[in-house]
């Protein structure tokens, strides 16, 4: 337990402390990946299939009154599921930046250890270590960030899409 623990540790100490911002940015990115995937499994499914349950054999389900009803069922339950999507585009968008200002601290590490200590290369090695790690994690959370999020859009606008067709398909004629 340990070791994987000193591994990070290492790990963030050769990036900078930027890195340390890019791995909590991550943790909170794909903690909203996480909860709306379990959102969706264990809250939206069950409602909705009630939803679908409850106007199933109703009378009267094609009124207008009714069809405004439920709209604005369909309406409240595609708000909480579209919570906190806006936030995971904007921490998608801003992981390139956070590995990009890491290349800039390192790179002001390396000019720094230049004008102190001369050319010496091992001591630029440090400062260009650190200059490319954030940028790798930033360029690499980017990636994986927007299959994660592309693919949770798709499924929640696919589900929302289904939903609104089934709820209202009667009410439409």
């Amino acid at each position: 337990m340990i070791k994987p623990l000193n591994d990070i540790l290492t790990f963030l100490d050769m990036g900078g402390d930027v890195l340390l911002v890019i791995m909590v940015s991550s943790i909170i990115f794909w903690t909203l990946i996480i909860e709306k995937f379990f959102y969706y499994k264990y809250v939206f499914r069950p409602e909705s299939k009630k939803l679908r349950q409850y106007w199933k054999n109703r009378e009267g389900a094609d009124l207008w009154e009714n069809v405004q009803l439920k709209q604005s069922q369909l309406s409240a339950l595609t708000m909480i599921l579209q919570i906190n999507v806006p936030t995971m585009k904007v921490t998608i968008s801003l992981f390139p930046l956070m590995g990009l200002l890491g290349t800039v601290t390192g790179m002001i590490s390396v000019f720094d250890s230049m004008s102190s200590l001369g050319t010496n290369a091992k001591a630029m090695a440090g400062g260009i270590s650190m200059a490319t790690i954030p940028t790798m994690a930033g360029m690499m959370l980017a990636v994986l960030g927007i299959f994660a999020f592309s693919r949770m859009d798709y499924v929640i606008k696919k589900e929302i899409r289904k939903l609104k067709d089934k709820l209202l398909k009667d009410s439409d004629a």
